[in-house]
């Protein structure tokens, strides 16, 4: 992923950096791995696939509520996530109404 400019080229990332994503990445798998060789011994409920894919269907409602990404919209900028874009509507809209809506 570092290589392939996922994250940015090294110079923009640092190499520092690229090495710590690098490192994470591959802890990440291993932790995958070593959790689905667990599920399949019987250790759990249910198979590691169907666990790993309400794992992320549940990251994705999360991030998704309560992204803090900015985006440049017309002439304002707005939240990507839905639960910080209603909070922050609500604060900066002179209308109420129309920020709730």
């Amino acid at each position: 992923m570092v290589w392939s400019g996922t994250y940015g080229t090294i110079e923009q990332i640092g190499k520092g950096n690229a090495i710590l994503i690098m490192l994470q990445l591959t802890f990440a798998g291993y932790v995958v791995i070593m959790l689905d060789e667990m599920l399949q011994v019987g250790y759990g409920m249910g198979s590691g696939i169907s666990l790993f894919i309400a794992t992320n269907v549940c990251e994705t409602i999360i991030w998704k509520s309560f992204s803090p990404i900015t985006i440049k919209s017309e002439g304002s900028t707005e939240f990507e996530g839905a639960v910080i874009a209603v909070i922050h509507k609500m604060f900066t809209s002179r209308d109420k109404a129309k920020g709730l809506y």
